[in-house]
């Protein structure tokens, strides 16, 4: 078997000066120790230790959003045109794909993730800057014709959209540029200012990301990071009262516990939250063609993707055959480390997450759910699990869970309501996916089932202009879109007496 640990050495000299450099908050414009200390940065192909992460206390946090509210009501800032921030967000479009050579090995090392998916996800998060630069001078309010209960007057109205104001951006480990990107290119868009909080497992690129953020011109304050750990720094941050809006994605327990606590002092959230999302396989379907894609919803990223298609419901005529055809698909994939191109599948992110998703096979098997393959984690350094393919119960916790590993569920069904109904059997609405050549079934599927998103013969892939978010435990509001700017920006009403 081929090593399953990263050969460090195939790294560019500029992600080694990266990875040797201590970790530092990024505050008002300059970088800085945080007062909590440090946190290691581990490999995950490996455990071991390849750099030191900056932990920032309540403190560090409260000294960013005074940053950020400084540089909200900054002229340089406050009274940059549109124009101007247009050009900025372009610059940065540019240098991130500039740069994507170092954050995609960054982001390989410290995530698991095969290099080409980081690479992939670098250019996605340039696409998104170049998305979001073309709006602020396309954000207005509207005028409206005003009639009043007042004889012989003449009124006019109409509404302004200003920045919603200093944004508190907390993301997750999974895809740390991406969620970054997301977080950030609509808010910068918008005209407000950010504090940003990576995930504690994974913020290399990001900080990379505030380098270049700081290279574009951005002006000091507009744009600050604060590592470190969540239960403290993105505690502090979701609390403090001059933060006007948390934006979260990450787990429905963590971010109801963020609603909660910014709803203390009425913050505007948005949290894009877990997912269980649901597969639906019809009988007229070409197995040998679609086999790959459908497994891909899954194993993309070793399944750390929150619109992951976990759970898999086919046509009951053709359940043998795909299950069969899946597991020896699973069985073909090359498990490795992020850096080898061969690498097909990565680590997953920690042994915490490792052994998660291990013990939730374990359940699985022992109220009686059928292993079909995979199912283990190999005998080997690193975080690795195998991709894994189960007969389980509608209502097993395998089922009915977000795992975030490489874990397929299988169910037959027998007819469309049937399988309608099976995908909406469970808490979370992020995604879901339809696969049929049949144009009627595809519609009514579409309409029926509850996700904010719905691929259709495709695993699919974030685009700059749909929105992304979804429904029940899967959280509210949308990042990407013209949905996202709005998410950003407040209207006001004005009425003036002629």
């Amino acid at each position: 078997m081929a090593s399953l640990v990263n050969d460090l050495s195939r790294l560019s000299h500029a992600t080694r000066e990266r990875l040797a450099i201590q970790g530092q908050l990024f505050v008002g414009g300059e970088w800085r120790q945080g007062n909590g200390g440090t946190l290691p940065v581990l490999d995950p192909s490996s455990g071991d230790v390849i750099g030191q992460l900056a932990c920032a206390d309540a403190s560090d946090v409260a000294d960013a959003v005074r940053a950020a509210k400084r540089a909200l009501s900054a002229p340089a800032w406050r009274d940059m045109a549109p124009l101007g921030r247009e050009r900025l967000l372009w610059r940065l479009s540019d240098l991130v794909r500039a740069n994507t050579p170092t954050l995609a090995e960054l982001e390989s090392v410290d995530v698991g993730m095969p290099l080409w998916l980081a690479q992939a996800a670098a250019g996605g998060a340039s696409d998104v800057l170049s998305y979001m630069a073309g709006w602020p001078s396309k954000i207005g309010g509207r005028t409206v014709a005003v009639g009043a209960p007042f004889p012989d007057t003449r009124w006019s109205g109409h509404t302004v959209k200003s920045p919603v104001g200093v944004v508190g951006a907390i993301i997750p480990w999974n895809m740390p540029l991406m969620m970054a990107v997301w977080k950030l290119a609509p808010a910068l868009a918008a005209g407000c200012t950010v504090v940003l909080k990576p995930a504690e497992d994974a913020s290399l690129s990001v900080l990379h990301l505030v380098r270049l953020i700081s290279e574009a011109g951005f002006p000091p304050g507009v744009v600050n990071v604060v590592t470190g750990l969540g239960a403290i720094a993105g505690q502090a941050l979701a609390a403090h009262p001059d933060v006007d809006k948390i934006t979260f994605t990450g787990s429905t327990t963590v971010g109801r516990h963020v609603a909660r606590v910014a709803a203390d002092t009425g913050k505007r959230v948005t949290l894009e939250l877990g997912g269980k999302s649901p597969q639906l396989v019809f009988a007229d379907v070409d197995l040998e063609k679609v086999v790959p894609s459908i497994a891909n919803a899954i194993v993309l990223n070793a399944g750390q993707i929150c619109v992951a298609g976990s759970r898999l419901y086919v046509a009951r005529e053709r359940y043998e055959e795909l299950s069969e055809r899946l597991c020896k698909h699973f069985e073909s994939l090359n498990l490795g480390p992020g850096l080898d191109p061969a690498t097909q599948v990565g680590p997953l992110i920690s042994a915490v997450q490792r052994d998660r998703v291990i013990a939730h096979i374990d359940r699985a098997r022992e109220t009686g759910a059928e292993v079909l393959c995979g199912g283990y984690a190999p005998d080997a350094p690193g975080f690795y699990v195998r991709p894994t393919v189960v007969a389980a119960e509608q209502s097993s916790a395998l089922t009915q869970q977000e795992v975030f590993g490489p874990v397929l569920t299988v169910h037959p069904f027998d007819d469309m309501e049937q399988a309608i109904s099976l995908a909406n059997d469970n808490d979370y609405g992020l995604a879901a996916y339809v696969w049929s050549r049949d144009a009627q079934v595809i519609e009514h599927a579409v309409a029926n089932v509850r996700a904010g998103k719905v691929m259709v013969n495709t695993e699919g892939f974030p685009y700059p202009a749909l929105p992304e978010g979804g429904v029940k435990a899967s959280g509210y509001g949308r990042d990407l879109g013209i949905e996202a700017i709005e998410g950003f920006l407040e209207t006001k009403s004005v009425l003036t007496r002629c």
